[in-house]
């Protein structure tokens, strides 16, 4: 069922469904009926993420340093990465991302982009491209 998924997203949701979330059920089955597929689907649309656009960061660093949690996968030279599971959702990242660059995205509701592999995160700045010999 889908309340599954709901568990993890506990943090971030409203205290109001705080009683319904904690509840303790003898039989399993019964989780399916705590929730409509409306109030699910409600609260599913309000979780925020944070994703930063490969497009735009310059590997700055300034993000992952403030981080609370250490929830970026960060080195010199390469592409910024948010690991969902690690993220609080706390927006540290969208303020601490310097406005020049505007590379944190707040996504609320949708799906957060895959992460761009590891092998694509380099780089390549103007001026510093390896010569072909």
């Amino acid at each position: 069922s889908r309340l599954a998924g709901i568990t993890k997203l506990v943090p971030y949701i409203k205290v109001v469904k705080n009683e319904k979330l904690a509840s303790r059920l003898e039989h399993p089955e019964d989780y399916d009926k705590l929730f409509t597929k409306d109030e699910i689907d409600k609260l599913f649309s309000e979780v925020i993420s944070y994703y930063i656009d490969p497009e735009k960061c310059q590997a700055c660093m300034t993000c992952a340093k403030r981080c609370p949690v250490e929830a970026i996968i960060s080195a010199k030279n390469q592409v910024h990465v948010i690991d969902q599971d690690k993220c609080i959702k706390c927006g540290t990242c969208v303020e601490a991302c310097p406005p020049r660059f505007g590379a944190v995205t707040r996504i609320s509701g949708g799906p957060v982009p895959p992460p761009l592999p590891e092998d694509k995160r380099t780089i390549v700045r103007k001026g510093k491209e390896k010569k072909e010999n």
